[in-house]
C-alpha cells in the first residue's frame, strides 16, 4: 500500500513565484493539501535573489484557512551549524549547535509566524539539519511535529512524531506512507508538468498532509510496533543505496 504526501520547501517572501503559484494551482487542481515549509525570517542570499512579494502572509493565512498546513522551516535558512543525525548534508541550521542556540533560534522564528496568526506544529530542518538538542528545542516550544526521518511510516522519538521525508520528486514503486518534498524555486518546467502528470494518474493514492500528521495517533500499538521493524530495515537499505548515490554524485 502507498499513500504519497507533498512538502513544498523553501517557502519565504523572496521565492521563484511564478514556479510557487504553478505548484499551487496543481495542488487546487487535484484538491490536495499539502505541507508548506516556510522560513520565517529569510537571509539565505540565493533566496533574496528574488524579488520580494509584500502580500506574502495573507497568501499563507489564506492557503491555512483552506487546510494547507503551514510549517516552521527552521529560521533564517543559513548554513550556520552541522549535517545534524541524518546527515544528509554536510552542513545545516541547526546540526552540532549547543541547545541554548538553538532554543533561541527555533523561538524566534516562531514568534515571527505567530505574530502573523500562523501558530506552526510542525517544523522543518534545512538541509535535514537537526540533533537531539534540535528536538529538545522544539518540545520546549511546543512543536508536536518534525518532517523528517528516514523511514516509510511516522514514528515517535524524544517526544516529537516524526514524519519520515525520502523522496524529493515522484517515484513509482514505493510502498508506505511517504512524503515528496519539492523544491519549487528550482524545479524546471518539464519537473512541473510531469508534477501534473503524476497527480492526475495517481491521485487516488495522494493524501493531504493532514492525514499524515493523524496517522500516529489513530493507529494501534501492534501496528506501529510491527513496521517499527520495517522501518529499521528500510533506513539500512535507503542509505546503503539512495544516500550512497546522492552524495557520491548528487551533492
Amino acid at each position: 500500500m502507498i499513500k504519497f504526501f507533498f512538502r513544498l520547501d523553501d517557502i519565504a517572501p523572496n521565492m521563484n513565484w511564478d514556479n510557487f503559484n504553478l505548484a499551487v494551482e496543481i495542488l487546487k487542481k487535484n484538491n490536495i493539501k499539502p505541507l508548506i515549509a516556510v522560513i520565517p525570517d529569510v537571509r539565505d542570499p540565493k533566496l533574496l535573489n528574488y524579488p520580494a512579494n509584500s502580500n506574502f502572509w495573507p497568501i499563507m493565512r489564506e492557503l491555512k484557512g483552506n487546510g494547507w498546513i503551514i510549517a516552521q522551516h527552521g529560521y533564517q535558512h543559513l548554513a550556520s551549524g552541522s549535517g545534524g543525525i541524518l546527515q544528509i548534508h554536510k552542513s545545516g541550521e541547526f546540526g552540532g549547535l549547543d541547545f541554548e542556540k538553538q532554543e533561541i533560534m527555533i523561538s524566534a522564528g516562531r514568534k515571527i509566524m505567530e505574530a502573523q496568526a500562523i501558530i506552526p506544529d510542525v517544523f522543518v530542518a534545512p538541509r535535514h539539519s537537526l540533533d537531539k538538542n534540535t528536538l529538545k528545542a522544539l518540545k520546549q516550544n511546543h512543536f508536536h511535529f518534525v518532517s523528517d526521518g528516514i523511514a516509510l511510516w511516522p514514528f515517535k522519538k524524544w517526544g516529537l512524531i516524526l514524519l519520515p521525508q525520502i523522496l524529493w520528486r515522484p517515484r513509482k514503486g514505493m510502498f508506505g506512507l511517504v512524503t515528496i518534498a519539492l523544491h519549487t524555486n528550482t524545479m524546471s518546467i518539464n519537473d512541473i508538468t510531469n508534477l501534473e502528470k503524476f497527480m492526475g494518474k495517481n491521485r487516488k493514492n495522494i493524501g493531504d498532509f493532514s492525514e499524515l500528521m493523524e496517522w500516529h495517533k489513530k493507529t494501534g500499538f501492534i501496528k506501529k510496533f510491527s513496521l517499527f521493524f520495517i522501518n529499521k530495515i528500510f533506513k539500512v537499505f535507503w542509505y546503503s543505496v539512495f544516500y550512497l548515490k546522492f552524495k557520491l554524485f548528487a551533492l
